[in-house]
């Protein structure tokens, strides 16, 4: 594997080679992270209201993301063999099934069907089959935009995937906010037909750049650890404190600010989406235009997150708290491209899939601690959570300055 952080790709602009099968790609990722942030948001407040308790949630997300986290390495390296499409259809497929068994449960618990623990068994065993499916999803459409795009390129098409993680996470949260306090199971059901739709269209429509069993072929290069270590440690910083404010921004709207339960799910919503839109905006327009080089782009990400953080960390009001995370799309919307383009270019363009696949365990890691860490520390202080999220995007500042995170 060449040593450089710029390594050759196959010659292709992501939009301008395979339109059609980006389009595609990016829908399917939509509607998953639509499902996925709709299911973070209300699941919380869900949780209370089925007898579970907010340590048995966060332990039902955490569980799910460990389940990710080992799914994730095997999947990247079958994206290798079978090919993207495939696995992209597996993924998509499984994350359809979730909010349709969660819709069930929902509906039988609050109508009597079921007492707490059945319900929570139930839960707990479609969320840990369904997400060593879904886990998937994500390693296999970083490969694939990794196959799409070069060197030069390859921020600005992780931006891609990072603005359809944000688009998606908009629409779930807006339909958080207009359904998911007063008719939570039937915005579940529209989530389910939503989500096989796009699955319906991936497998009909999306073709894989690169043949499947290319690499196998050609032989797979193996990863150079210690260099994109840093990487995959900022990505599991990032996807903690995502997935932690995820699971205690309706709890603190609750606990802190006096707020009912549906008024704390349409207002942890509202926030999402703005949040989300700033991401939007920045990785899908900003990071494109600018064409600066991953180091750059991360190290700039990594101070505009933490200083937004300590704001929404001393927020006394709902509108400040609001700002900060607003800031925080902003400086993720820097952040995460940057930092996957930088590990995509030191993995090489024959490990893009094994790449994948470690950074999903990375992910995975993340959104496992980032849940249970925020119901517990939730329990101490409101506040809590927050301030432990600065201190794990200070670890990300510092690695996106340390001098040999970058050398060859």
């Amino acid at each position: 594997m060449p040593p450089s952080i710029v390594s050759p790709a196959p010659p292709h602009d992501p939009v301008a080679a395979a339109p059609t099968a980006v389009r595609l790609l990016l829908a399917g990722l939509v509607a998953n992270a639509m499902g996925h942030a709709f299911v973070l948001i209300v699941l919380p407040v869900l949780g209370r209201e089925m007898g579970f308790g907010d340590i048995r949630t966060g332990l039902l997300l955490s569980l799910a993301a460990v389940v990710l986290t080992v799914a994730g390495p095997v999947w990247g390296q079958a994206s290798e063999r079978l090919g993207r499409r495939r696995v992209l259809l597996l993924g998509l497929s499984a994350a359809a099934a979730f909010p349709a068994a969660l819709a069930a449960v929902v509906e039988a618990r609050l109508d009597g069907m079921l007492d707490a623990v059945t319900a929570f068994a139930l839960l707990l065993a479609a969320r840990l089959a369904l997400s060593a499916v879904a886990g998937g999803v994500m390693p296999a459409a970083q490969a694939f935009l990794a196959d799409a795009t070069t060197a030069e390129r390859r921020a600005g098409g992780m931006g891609l995937m990072g603005a359809a993680f944000g688009v998606g996470t908009i629409a779930g949260a807006a339909l958080a906010f207009g359904a998911g306090g007063a008719r939570p199971a039937m915005a579940l059901w529209l989530l389910a037909g939503l989500v096989a739709a796009a699955a319906l269209l991936v497998g009909r429509g999306l073709r894989d750049i690169r043949p499947a069993g290319a690499a196998v072929g050609r032989g797979t290069a193996a990863l150079r650890w210690r260099a994109i270590a840093p990487f995959l440690l900022i990505t599991t910083c990032g996807l903690s404190v995502y997935s932690l404010l995820q699971q205690v921004t309706a709890l603190r709207l609750q606990d802190a600010f006096g707020m009912s339960p549906a008024e704390s799910i349409r207002t942890s919503g509202a926030a999402m989406m703005i949040t989300m839109a700033a991401m939007i905006v920045v990785q899908g327009l900003i990071v494109r235009r600018l064409g600066w080089p991953p180091a750059r782009l991360l190290r700039l990400g990594a101070v505009v997150a933490a200083l937004a953080m300590l704001v929404a960390a001393l927020a006394p009001a709902v509108p400040v708290l609001i700002a900060g995370m607003v800031g925080l799309g902003a400086g993720f919307g820097l952040l995460l491209p940057g930092n996957l383009a930088a590990l995509s270019l030191r993995a090489g363009p024959a490990a893009q899939g094994k790449a994948a696949g470690v950074n999903a365990v990375a992910q995975g890691i993340g959104m496992a601690i980032g849940p249970l860490a925020g119901a517990a520390l939730h329990q101490a202080a409101p506040a809590a959570p927050w301030w432990a999220s600065l201190a794990v995007l200070l670890i990300a500042v510092g690695l996106a300055f340390r001098r040999r995170t970058f050398a060859d």
